[in-house]
């Protein structure tokens, strides 16, 4: 189980890199795009309070792919103890493998998403951007 564990842990360490790099791209577009559109001010409040958030995302993923690691080992810790079989070891290890990739994945393109957002907001704003306001006057 200790293997299985560690074995999560890694993925999870890669997980966290491509995460990190993910959430340096949004935090650092989406700052860009709203102090240089002029909708906020920067504040160093609200970015730590967004990488206080993708702290706690990184870590919820860590643990649930931990649990689903575990259910194979209670699985049999419960058969052991009880004698009785609940669901087979093979299919809680597939599931198990499928919960932890799904945890992944999903991580990974949630916040995939929201960075490829805010380079696109990015790329749409102007820099020199005029505003032209005329009205029509009849005589």
């Amino acid at each position: 189980m200790l293997e299985a564990i560690l074995s999560i842990l890694k993925i999870m360490g890669w997980l966290g890199v491509i995460l990190g790099i993910l959430v340096v791209v949004n935090i650092s577009t989406k700052t860009i795009y709203n102090v240089w559109s002029s909708k906020e001010l920067f504040s160093w409040k609200k970015m730590l309070k967004g990488i206080g958030k993708a702290l706690v995302f990184y870590v919820s993923a860590v643990f649930i792919c931990i649990a689903f690691t575990i259910l194979p080992y209670v699985n049999e810790m419960i058969t052991d103890t009880f004698g009785m079989i609940l669901i087979s070891n093979e299919m809680l290890e597939t599931l198990s493998s499928v919960g932890v990739l799904g945890t992944v994945i999903s991580a990974i393109v949630i916040q995939g998403k929201s960075a490829i957002a805010g380079i696109l907001a990015l790329s749409k704003m102007s820099t020199n951007s005029e505003e032209i306001t005329w009205t029509v006057e009849e005589e």
